[in-house]
Parts: C-alpha cells; structure tokens; sequence
C-alpha cells in the first residue's frame, strides 16, 4: 500500500514538474519574442520634415517607444490635419515603418491677414511651420458667405484656374504667384517675373490659359513689353489687350 502510494506521488511530482517546466518554457519564449522599438521612420512626406509630425504625435522621445503597439503609433500619427493615413508595419528588428499619404494642398489662402493651406476637397488647414508654400499660389480677397465661411462657387473657379494653367505649360503653373478674386470673382493674377497684373476676369479658364501658354515667351520681350506696360487683359474674347501707361511728352 505505501508502494502504491510512493509511486503516484513520484507520478504527481513528476507531472508537476511537467507543467511548471512547460510553463517557464512557453511564458520565457514570449518574452523573448517580444518586439522591441526604438526608432519610428516616416517616408512618403513632402509637406513636413518627419520630425514635426513625430513631434505632433508625441513621439519624439525614442525612450519612450518600448509601451508604444503599431495601432497606437498610427493612431497618433493620422491625428495630424496634414494626412488622409498612415501605413505602419514592424521592420522585424528594432524600427516602426511608417508610410504617410498627405491630403492634396491646392493653394494658400489668405485671409483676414492670415495665411491658411487650402485642399483639393475644400478643406481648410492650419500652416504649421516650416511648411514650404513657395510652390503654391495665394488665393486672395475671396468673398465669405457668413462669419466664416468662403464663397465655395468662386473657390471653385480659382481652382480651375490653377488646374487648367497646370494642364496648358507646368512653366506658367510654376511662376503663378498669386490669384486674387476682388471679392467678385473678377481674377487678377500674378507672377513671377512679370511686373504687371494680367487680368483674367470671370470664365473662359482653359481658353485664356491656353492663350497664357502661346504668348509666355513674348511677355519677357522687350519690344513687346517695356517698363510701360501696365497690365495685360485676357477679358476680350480672341483679344489679348496690353494696357499701357501715358507719357507725358516733354517740351523743351
């Protein structure tokens, strides 16, 4: 009888010692393959250095990274105003892998002394520093509908200004500084390199982009255009007007 009971009390032990051994195996196993993160790298960005939107974010601090999951890091990095989403994914060793879509900036607007970024969906956003907006036109003196809101008809116009001068020369579409809407509509462009405005009006946008493209190279020749010329008028059907400035005649 105390045979028997010797025995299953080895086999009790033994399977104990199964188990615990089992356990530790399984649980140390886990802890091995635990991933560990100290660095997060962002591509696909133009708008902002990866820096200001890890900044954003909150994940500037790299010692900080070991709590951080993958959905938590997308989470806080699509929170920026500046991206439509975020790709995350583990590189396997030490590094989260980040790729960012940004929504599309069609211009800058400025208003009420303000300059704001503006998206192909009519989004308006903040401009957080050091956003570069040299490339970009100003849309300025658009009309508001109420406290806040833009006059979203004559937003869309000017951005088939931009669209159709992208579509007709990327020249003309690199040099358009500024669109300004005078409240009404009535466009007044201007670029880099011409010292007059050419007044573009209010419809007509592929044909007078067209007419832009055929007759850039003339507007920097001299004898075409001299330091009295005050503005170019695209208003007149099949016309392109060139104002000039009167000079008084001097008499000896």
């Amino acid at each position: 009888m105390s045979e028997r009971r010797s025995k299953f009390f080895g086999v009790v032990v033994f399977l104990i010692l199964i188990i615990g051994f089992s356990y530790l195996m399984i649980t140390g196993s886990k802890a091995s393959h635990k991933e560990v993160y100290n660095q997060i790298e962002i591509t696909e960005n133009t708008l902002l250095p990866a820096k200001e939107y890890l900044r954003y974010a909150g994940l500037s601090d790299s010692t900080k990274y070991s709590d951080l999951n993958l959905l938590e890091v997308k989470t806080r990095i699509e929170k920026h105003p500046y991206l439509r989403k975020a790709e995350v994914e583990f590189d396997g060793v030490n590094k989260i892998l980040v790729e960012v879509q940004e929504k599309e900036i069609k211009a800058a607007l400025l208003q009420k002394n303000e300059i704001k970024l503006i998206t192909g969906d009519l989004e308006t956003l903040p401009l957080f520093p050091p956003t570069v907006i040299k490339d970009l036109p100003v849309i300025s003196n658009l009309s508001l509908n109420g406290k806040n809101g833009y006059n979203k008809k004559i937003m869309d116009f000017a951005f088939r200004i931009i669209d159709a001068i992208s579509l007709s020369d990327t020249n003309v579409r690199k040099n358009l500084e500024e669109i300004n809407l005078r409240k009404s509509g009535e466009a007044i462009l201007t670029f880099t390199g011409l010292k007059f405005p050419v007044l573009f009006g209010k419809n007509d946008e592929v044909r007078k982009a067209l007419i832009l493209k055929n007759i850039w190279q003339q507007l920097f020749d001299e004898e075409i255009i001299n330091e009295n010329t005050e503005y170019l008028d695209l208003r007149y059907k099949n016309k392109v007007f060139i104002g000039k400035r009167k000079t008084e005649l001097i008499s000896g």
